[in-house]
């Protein structure tokens, strides 16, 4: 599975090809074509916007796999072992709802769609760096990803139909509800998955608070009010 996301990454280096390309045919063309000079210099105005543009479009691409392939590459990931393996599918399951959603039309679900790809990706992330977190994200790898991408499959399909009754329309309004249910419950699991962080820092900053007290750096209220503000 790995290897498959690998390769995926890689395959989107080729973008750059078309910049070379144009490039390449652009000076041909301005090289043998006797145009005048406001051609010529509409013609460049035209390619160095395009070559922005695309330059651009991989440069995001490139970024947005780079996090992908830091996560591939993390010891946890070689490891081999079945959680491992969960969190591969995972990403593998995630790369068919990127691919899906480029199929929906309606803004607001594609939105939807979009946040829940990168909540989950977040998640992922996360019981990367912490594997022990794995067993309390199960259910997210057996149920709640499937689910989403079987939803956004069936949403993509019925959207694309022509001519649409009312049975289409209710199943995709509830699909749309769905979704938004999915993305607020995945929204408390990740937050959860930072619960404990929270406890150690929460203890941390006690042993802080009073070792700067002994000290006489600080007052009585100092900490304490520095801790309500960030609790709320």
């Amino acid at each position: 599975m790995s290897k498959k996301l690998q390769k995926k990454i890689r395959s989107n280096s080729n973008i750059a090809a078309p910049i070379y390309t144009f490039a390449a045919v652009w000076v041909l063309v301005t090289f043998l074509a006797d145009i005048s000079a406001d051609v010529v210099g509409i013609a460049i105005l035209l390619g160095t916007s395009l070559v922005a543009s695309i330059a651009v479009l991989f440069l995001t691409r490139e970024k947005k796999d780079l996090e992908l392939e830091t996560m591939l590459k993390s010891d946890f990931i070689k490891s081999g072992e079945q959680a491992a393996n969960e969190v591969l599918e995972a990403l593998h399951q995630l790369e068919q709802l990127k691919v899906l959603n480029k199929n929906i039309q309606k803004e607001e679900v594609s939105n939807n769609v979009g946040s829940l790809i990168q909540v989950s990706k977040e998640i992922l992330q996360r019981v990367t760096k912490k594997p022990q977190l794995v067993p309390t994200v199960r259910r997210f790898f057996t149920h709640h990803l499937p689910t989403m991408v079987k939803l956004v499959e069936d949403y993509s399909d019925m959207e694309s139909q022509p001519t649409k009754g009312e049975n289409i329309f209710t199943s995709m309004g509830k699909i749309e509800n769905a979704l938004g249910m999915l993305d607020d419950a995945l929204k408390k699991k990740l937050d959860s998955l930072f619960s404990h962080t929270a406890l150690d820092l929460g203890a941390d900053v006690d042993v802080l608070e009073n070792i700067l007290r002994k000290d006489g750096f600080i007052d009585g209220g100092s900490m304490k009010s520095f801790k309500k503000e960030n609790e709320e």
